[in-house]
């Protein structure tokens, strides 16, 4: 079994919002993926057994603990593949789970998960105490370390198998120590780095210093031999207040997270005080290094998301930089304004005076708004413009590489496209199968199934045009074909003879608009072919029910 606390990344959500979502995914998952479903779900800690009534118990105990603007915690226990646990089994899991992390009588929704790969329990805490109203923290604040615990209670007593390498295990007299690692297991980076290093396909600084300093650490036999030995490889170690730190080009590593035998005071033990440079040592340079040698595209996928990154970091700086010139600005020509217009003897004309400052806070106060307001509205378009990178997985497929270089190209000749008559940004809509996601000024929509994987748009919404790249697929074609009815009523296809005849079909069946004169007559010709068919079916099944009633007949 595994733990996972699964962090806020949206802390400036409110609380209301927060307890909708996680509670609307725990208890009905397929409504945000189409392959997940809730087996299994209950709570603990409430009035009622209503669940949206349960939303609001949340809420209203979560809005006591005024001091912390996000109570509810998220925790993931799973299985292993093959591990079926039961209703029983979830039960006493909760149960064991609360009791380590303190927090028993606590409110908690929880949810048992089914999908393509392993069965996973959802938990969703609130912190603030039912009595109290304190906002707890969970085994005073080291709640990955009570979760660990938990789940080598849960594995010994229910007998699902060990992972290997946990941190924790129970003995045979029942009780719980730290499981003793291997001497010679290296440290791996942290979770965060490792799901950074799956998604980008490069090592993480962590990891090159783990891998190319740890060696030399332990063989060092002087601390300039250890200088210039990490130098060698691109590395620095560096004394840090109490501690120390290995530098991987610009980025700082805990010691002690490159291996267990380099922090600063288990090398001093070795090789004596603390000991600098003798002389400046030239460190070299070291390129983004891959996960897996020889991986397609790799060099130039990395080269194009770093340098995205880039030009974003410089877009922000640049923007910030005028923002906060402009409010300087705004603030000083606001002060003369006021020094202007409320300098003088105001003796005896107090009332005046006041007047006249009010409109002028109030003229100021709006000013100030309608600036604030541009600002916020400026940092949202750079926010659009610079879209996040895709994954490697994604950015392979889009360019049929490793894994999809074998994958059929699509229609390179003219898309297959709708066109609208009225303008304006696309916005998203839900259409069934299909995921949207916003990419700057177009809305991609993905199939759900293959969402989760990376995959390329299957339809992308322009504005004023809908382009349909996986158009040989009728279920896509009329996901798009809806969303074109919606967003302008009648509309016009464009496309060769194949798609043509294809949204012709899917006009007749859903009674789509298609403004396109010259299929007038074949939309007609197939509204004919239609009622054609359906008329001797119709005649069919009447004759068929009074043959089967017929005396000797069957």
């Amino acid at each position: 079994m595994v733990g996972k606390k699964i962090r806020n990344r949206r802390k400036s959500a409110p609380k209301a919002v927060r307890i909708s979502r996680l509670l609307g995914y725990v208890l009905s998952a397929e409504t945000r993926n189409g392959h997940e479903k809730c087996i299994y779900a209950s709570a603990r800690g409430f009035l009622t057994d209503d669940p949206d009534t349960q939303a609001a118990e949340m809420l209203a105990l979560s809005v006591g603990g005024v001091r912390s603007p996000d109570t509810i915690g998220h925790y993931v226990l799973s299985w292993r593949d093959g591990e079926q646990p039961t209703p029983e089994h979830v039960e006493e899991a909760v149960s064991v789970f609360m009791s380590e992390l303190g927090l028993d009588g606590h409110q908690v929704v929880y949810g048992l998960h089914a999908d393509t790969e392993n069965i996973h329990l959802h938990l969703v805490i609130n912190r603030v105490h039912p009595d109290s109203f304190k906002v707890i923290k969970p085994n005073r604040g080291f709640d990955v370390e009570a979760m660990l615990k938990a789940v080598a209670i849960i594995e010994h007593r229910q007998g699902w198998q060990r992972e290997r390498n946990a941190r924790y295990q129970v003995l045979g007299d029942g009780s719980l120590r730290r499981a003793r690692q291997a001497p010679d297991r290296p440290p791996l980076p942290d979770q965060p780095k490792r799901d950074m290093e799956r998604r980008t396909g490069e090592k993480s600084a962590e990891r090159v210093a783990i891998e190319n300093g740890a060696p030399i650490i332990s063989r060092a036999t002087s601390w300039q031999t250890l200088h210039a030995q990490l130098a060698e490889v691109g590395l620095r170690y560096e004394k840090a207040g109490s501690g120390a730190v290995v530098f991987v080009g610009d980025v700082a590593i805990k010691a002690s997270r490159v291996d267990r035998g380099a922090s600063l005071a288990q090398l001093q033990k070795r090789l004596g005080l603390y000991e600098p440079p003798s002389h400046h040592q030239p460190v070299k340079a070291l390129p983004p290094q891959p996960m897996v040698p020889d991986m397609p595209g790799w060099e130039i996928y990395i080269a194009g998301r770093k340098a995205r990154h880039a030009a974003k970091e410089a877009a922000t700086e640049e923007l910030l930089r005028r923002q906060e010139s402009e409010r300087k600005r705004l603030t000083g020509e606001q002060k003369a304004r006021r020094d202007d217009v409320l300098k003088g003897d105001w003796k005896g004309r107090g009332a005046q005076w006041n007047t006249t400052q009010s409109v002028l806070a109030a003229e100021q106060a709006a000013e100030k708004a309608a600036l604030k307001d541009r600002h916020k509205a400026e940092r949202k378009r750079l926010r659009e413009l610079y879209r996040p990178f895709p994954d490697l997985k994604q950015w392979q497929r889009q360019h049929r590489l490793g894994d999809f270089a074998e994958r059929p190209e699509r229609e390179a000749s003219e898309p297959a496209r709708i066109e609208g008559d009225e303008g304006g940004p696309p916005t998203l809509r839900d259409i069934r199968a299909y995921v949207p996601e916003i990419h700057g000024q177009q809305v991609h929509y993905t199939r759900m199934e293959e969402a989760w994987m990376g995959a390329p748009a299957a339809f992308v919404d322009k504005g004023r045009e809908i382009d349909i790249f996986d158009w040989r697929n009728r279920e896509c074609v009329l996901a798009a074909l809806q969303l074109a009815a919606q967003k302008w009523g009648s509309f016009r296809v464009t496309g060769n003879d194949e798609y043509k005849a294809m949204c012709v079909q899917l006009a007749v069946e859903h009674g789509f608009r298609i403004s396109n004169p010259e299929l007038d007559e074949s939309i007609q010709q197939e509204r004919q072919r239609t009622r054609q068919q359906a008329a001797p079916a119709m005649r069919l099944e009447p004759r068929q029910e009074m043959e089967l009633d017929r005396p000797g007949v069957g």
